[in-house]
């Protein structure tokens, strides 16, 4: 029965399994699963207030797709789906350093090196993001069976439950002893499932509006906690298979949990909220809705403003690098130079990858690296006892600055355009946290470099 209502049931913490409710039952050890409304053909009745909110943030979506339009592999794909996955496993709990996460993907693409565990699961919520992106462009109707492989993309093929839909009752909060005596929520009964998520995917694949069909998706899956464990992750790779689907986005990722970790307490009280008990078409099943989607708006908003700088910033970098090579000597037609465009994509490269990236020999792709390291664009690391990598520090800043704890309030990437910017020449010089001075480029008076330091009128 799915009308919004709490199924009394018995937790036995012997056998840590669970059944329907007696009314012999000792009352200590009886709690309640949220069993939650059907959402197929149903749409909230929304206050002119929340439909602005909306509104704002669509149009900022169709803004930012104007203005990122282009190649595919627009400027800072390689941050974005990064930034996303990262913000999305700190909601978590997981944090790992951007730069860590970077190096340890670097290491294990190029060199097969197992990462560290918090590295390793950054990467797979990577993979995950990039999943349900693939999906989405895909055309076809999304599936448990897809949902399945999102969860299993995130888990690892080492992970019995990767994939697996949960058999046992679980529960979010309360930790392990309490189990879901103590929970903030409890999800509906296992036996539920599988129907749960039947009509989860029919309203996904039917129409309505992209925002609001994403946020009562996102909803319903946390509700319904399908898999024993991922599911945060998972369902917030649904927002992005949903934006994608329905062409809020045109590729890569939107950040929204780059904002969504900012208000971590506010986002799990709204989520909370949609959990209702009334009849299906009472006023306070659309009133319980009402944070959680002006919520997410505000997170769309500012997910539009942090992709649209680390585009413009990437971008400036790009310029950048092919100044420093022109300066150095390196014309525009060779490997090195051609191997400077691809460093967005690849800030991390060996010899041997950049072999593969130019389809040209060895002797080729060693010149390449070493003159680009001359320019000052790649800087020698070491990753292991005999290998060598080549990381590009402007993308690694750019990287751990995208991820940090307020990027869209305080972001110090906003870039002057550099079709309106005013030449500059020199480097900025400012005092850097390390004692040294800063080596990005002058900024023009009155404006900000690369890592927001003012230059005086």
């Amino acid at each position: 029965m799915f009308v919004g209502w709490n199924q009394l049931r018995f937790w036995d913490d012997r056998t840590f399994t669970s059944r329907a409710a007696l009314p012999t039952d000792p009352k200590g050890q009886v709690f309640s699963a949220f069993v939650p409304h059907l959402i197929s053909g149903w749409a909230p009745e929304l206050h002119a207030d929340t439909w602005q909110r909306i509104s704002a943030a669509a149009q900022r979506c169709e803004d930012l797709a104007q203005s990122t339009a282009g190649p595919p592999e627009f400027a800072s794909a390689w941050l974005l789906d990064r930034a996303e996955s990262i913000a999305s496993s700190t909601i978590e709990e997981i944090r790992p350093s951007a730069r860590r996460v970077a190096r340890a993907e670097a290491q294990l693409s190029l060199f097969g090196t197992q990462p560290p565990v918090p590295e390793m699961e950054a990467l797979r919520n990577v993979a995950t993001t990039k999943k349900a992106s693939e999906l989405a462009a895909s055309g076809a109707d999304l599936t448990i069976d897809a949902l399945r492989e999102i969860h299993a993309t995130l888990m690892g093929d080492d992970d019995p439950i990767a994939g697996q839909l949960r058999d046992r009752q679980n529960w979010v909060g309360g930790g392990a002893l309490g189990g879901p005596l103590e929970a903030r929520h409890v999800g509906p009964p296992p036996e539920l499932v599988h129907d749960l998520l039947e009509d989860l995917i029919e309203f996904i694949n039917g129409d309505g509006i992209p925002l609001v069909r994403a946020a009562i998706a996102h909803a319903q899956f946390e509700t319904v906690h399908p898999f024993p464990d991922g599911n945060g992750r998972t369902g917030r790779a649904l927002i992005q298979y949903v934006y994608l689907r329905d062409g809020v986005i045109g590729s890569g990722a939107l950040p929204v949990s780059s904002s969504l970790m900012l208000n971590k307490e506010r986002y799990f009280d709204a989520l909370d909220l949609t959990r209702v008990v009334c009849a299906p078409d009472a006023p306070q099943r659309s009133q319980a809705f009402r944070p959680w989607i002006e919520l997410l708006a505000e997170a769309t908003d500012h997910a539009c403003v942090l992709r649209r700088r680390l585009n413009a910033h990437v971008e400036s970098l790009s310029e950048r690098w092919a100044n420093q090579a022109r300066s150095s000597g390196i014309r525009t037609s060779s490997a090195a130079f051609r191997l400077l465009q691809q460093l967005p994509q690849h800030p991390v490269i060996t010899v041997g990858s950049a072999m593969g990236l130019l389809r040209v020999d060895k002797r080729t792709a060693q010149r390449a690296v070493a003159r680009l390291g001359d320019a000052g664009v790649l800087e020698q690391r070491s990753a292991g006892r005999r290998n060598r990598v080549f990381e590009c520090r402007d993308m690694m800043d750019a990287f751990n600055e995208s991820v940090r704890q307020q990027p869209a309030q305080n972001l110090t990437l906003s870039t002057p355009s550099t079709a309106t910017a005013a030449p500059t020449s020199g480097t900025c010089g400012a005092p850097t946290s390390r004692g040294g001075t800063c080596g990005h480029p002058q900024p023009s008076p009155g404006g900000c470099c690369q890592a927001g330091h003012r230059r005086a009128s």
